[in-house]
């Protein structure tokens, strides 16, 4: 065998990976300054006030941070809306962490 057959090949993230996980993060700071200010309300009624194709194009744009805020200005019950707002956050920051690009072949 030669040495170059067995040498592990490092994999990297590709870049477009990483700048992913870093928008989410910053929309997530973003998210979380704006919740801290008390002004989600302003945003929410922002959003709903545009035009119904912006409003679509900012949905399918930003979804998890409006989905959270559209959860967390909701009349349902503090805690519930606690637990999904982390739950989104959570789950849509793990599924941002960039990982290495796996070969079709094994």
């Amino acid at each position: 065998m030669s040495k170059s057959s067995t040498a592990e090949v490092r994999r990297q993230a590709p870049a477009s990976s990483k700048g992913w996980f870093l928008w989410m993060t910053g929309l997530w700071i973003v998210f979380f300054v704006v919740m801290g200010q008390g002004r989600l309300d302003d945003l929410a009624a922002w959003i709903r006030d545009l035009p119904i194709v912006a409003e679509i194009l900012v949905w399918i744009v930003f979804f998890p941070q409006v989905l959270a805020t559209a959860v967390w200005t909701s009349d349902w019950s503090e805690g519930l809306r606690i637990t999904l707002v982390v739950l989104f956050t959570v789950v849509w920051t793990v599924l941002s962490i960039p990982r290495p690009k796996t070969s079709g072949r094994r």
